[in-house]
């Protein structure tokens, strides 16, 4: 009896190890499912299980899967197929088997049902490496609401998870919706999400409200990280900080973005006094505060405090993103701030804002040196540097944040945010954005709606020397930045831009595009290219010594820049890798309108390099 029960009690052992063991296989593998015969795929981890649905390009009907960074392994395990047949490149599978795949390889899958007949896809697998993978399930299982207008928003449920496996997040959303001015009109959306209750995120500060950006103007995928980078080098106070993610929204791989900190008052943002606490007291029902608008300022009736003097965080704002906008004031010279906290501000908080920026711009535009006083000097020389290191084509107009802390009369620059036209990006009409020998002071920049605090300023003494004390302290960081941070992220995060990419390939706009080269690493070279001409020129401006930054090395190849107009052909370029064309062909301007990139839909411009073949094309007028 002994003998027997103690082989039945091995026997248990041994399959309890065995349920166990298989129950660590589909917690740490991905399990190859079918919905209506489409195949979908689950990442399983320890604490989640996260969809990934099948992905088809519309333009030549191949098929994707897009796996996140903690997939270790190409190993594929089928789970339940039911009464479906399934076939890789011929050869069954069943419940259980498992398939390994390669990359860069295309497979046939072939499905077959009584109920659906066979169905056929032509599928690759690719996966990401490095970076986390934040899963988002909307309420409504869809996206279409949240799309249909920026304002809308919905609850849900969001997935970290790191890219060792690691489960960081599991838990409600208590609400995502869009974001963005510009960048909310591309396919590629932004959006701003709100958790439950403060928690630190992929190692950054802890925080209620989060953002997501596409980073669709970025070509590099690095402009806005690396100015975050730079800011955070100067200790530029509150400046936001960001990490590289993998986006899944409903099981739809949405792509590369950088997870960020908000720009938004409280402890690991902008730490000052938040006045949207106290009017919440004094206002029980504030969600329903009666809004208010006069000629020059906007707002909410409420009551307050007897303290308005802050906190405050404004915007110096577009006045098309003004006049969406609930609070805000324009001072006499027509330059529109947005408040953005308090959220709800009252009239008599947003009087008091609007006199005291005014008063700062009457000593501004005077030259008034005892405007120091009331402007903090390192912050503004600080965020002057970051915006004409970068070329920021946006500095004056949008995106330009400053805050006041209450019971003080300093108004303080920062944080940074919102650098998707800087660092050559933006090549307009004149080119402004991509001349790394212009300047955001020049005339050329100033328009009706452009903030010139900058202009003023910078003929103040103070302000002038402590632009270069901070430029000059920056350099051997901006050279670390430049031969080898760079190339660091770029690893990190470019098998993310791969699937990128291809998800986003046959979106890219004529005139607006996602870089300058249809190639990602020659974008990466052309953001390189503009800092280090960038740097020399203000090295040379500025009078401070420092070893010439080298632009990228050239690959040894020769490319062919063809020239065409309505007739065909207009004549053909040889130009070696890395140059620029200095001078195109002539033609007559009273009957074309200029060489146009026929990929970026942008201007031909000397200063940007050649890293592939290139066509440009002459339109006629009229």
């Amino acid at each position: 009896m002994r003998k027997k029960y103690g082989l039945g009690l091995l026997s248990l052992i041994l399959m309890l190890i065995w349920i166990l063991y298989w129950n660590y296989q589909d917690q740490n593998c991905v399990i190859l499912k079918l919905e209506n015969q489409e195949p979908y795929v689950t990442v399983n981890t320890e604490r989640s299980m996260n969809r990934i649905d099948i992905w088809q390009d519309e333009e030549d009907g191949k098929t994707y899967f897009f796996l996140p960074s903690c997939v270790k392994t190409h190993k594929i395990k089928f789970g339940e197929l039911g009464s479906d047949n399934v076939h890789i490149n011929g050869r069954e599978y069943k419940q259980n088997s498992v398939f390994t795949w390669e990359e860069g390889r295309e497979y046939q899958l072939q499905i077959s049902s009584e109920e659906y007949g066979i169905g056929i896809y032509m599928i690759t697998f690719m996966k990401s490496a490095n970076i986390p993978a934040v899963f988002i399930n909307t309420q409504s299982g869809g996206l279409e609401y949240l799309h249909a207008d920026k304002e809308n928003e919905e609850q849900g449920e969001m997935s970290i998870v790191r890219e060792d496996g690691n489960t960081e997040y599991q838990g409600e959303l208590a609400r995502i919706s869009g974001r963005g001015n510009s960048t909310w009109e591309y396919e590629k959306k932004p959006y701003a999400f709100k958790l439950p209750k403060t928690q630190s995120l992929c190692g950054l500060d802890p925080g209620k409200k989060w953002y997501l950006l596409a980073l669709w103007r970025e070509g590099s995928k690095l402009d806005n990280k690396l100015v975050m980078d730079i800011a955070q080098e100067m200790r530029l106070a509150y400046s936001i900080q960001g990490v590289y993610i993998d986006l899944y929204m409903n099981g739809e791989y949405r792509g590369n973005y950088l997870l960020t900190e908000s720009v938004s008052i409280g402890e690991g943002r902008v730490d000052i006094c938040d006045l949207e606490d106290e009017n919440s007291r004094y206002n029980p029902d504030i969600m329903n505060a009666i809004p208010y608008e006069e000629e020059d300022n906007k707002g909410y009736l409420l009551n307050n405090g007897d303290d308005i003097t802050g906190g405050y965080l404004i915007e110096k704002d577009h006045p098309k993103h003004y006049a969406a906008e609930a609070n805000g004031f324009v001072t006499t010279v027509g330059n529109q701030f947005t408040i953005n906290a308090p959220k709800y501000a009252s009239k008599e908080q947003v009087t008091y804002i609007q006199s005291y920026v005014e008063n700062i711009d009457q000593m501004v535009q005077n030259g008034d040196e005892y405007v120091w006083e009331y402007l903090d000097l390192r912050s503004f020389a600080q965020r002057f540097l970051v915006d004409e290191l970068t070329l920021n084509t946006d500095s004056g107009v949008t995106s330009m944040y400053f805050y006041k802390e209450k019971d003080e009369d300093m108004l303080y620059s920062g944080p940074v945010w919102d650098y998707d036209n800087a660092f050559g990006e933006r090549n307009s009409e004149i080119g402004e954005g991509v001349d790394y020998t212009k300047s955001v002071l020049d005339e050329e920049w100033e328009s009706s709606i452009t903030l010139n605090w900058y202009n003023e300023l910078y003929n103040s003494p103070k302000m002038y020397q402590c632009v270069v004390e901070e430029y000059t302290k920056l350099l051997p960081f901006l050279e670390e930045l430049l031969n080898e941070k760079i190339d660091e992220y770029v690893e990190m995060i470019s098998a993310s831009v791969e699937m990128d990419r291809v998800l986003w390939a046959d979106k890219n706009i004529y005139g607006d595009s996602t870089g300058k080269y249809p190639n990602y690493y020659d974008n990466v070279r052309y953001t390189k290219y503009f800092i280090a001409k960038r740097l020399n020129y203000l090295c040379e401006r500025w009078g401070v010594a420092y070893e010439e930054f080298q632009v990228p090395a050239s690959n040894g190849e020769t490319h062919q820049v063809t020239f065409e107009n309505s007739d065909g052909i207009y004549g053909i370029m040889w130009i070696e890798d890395g140059e620029v064309i200095e001078e195109p062909y002539e033609y007559d301007e009273s009957i074309y309108q200029g060489w146009t990139d026929k990929y970026t839909g942008e201007k031909i411009r000397k200063q940007i390099p050649v890293y592939d073949d290139m066509v440009f094309y002459n339109a006629k007028w009229g």
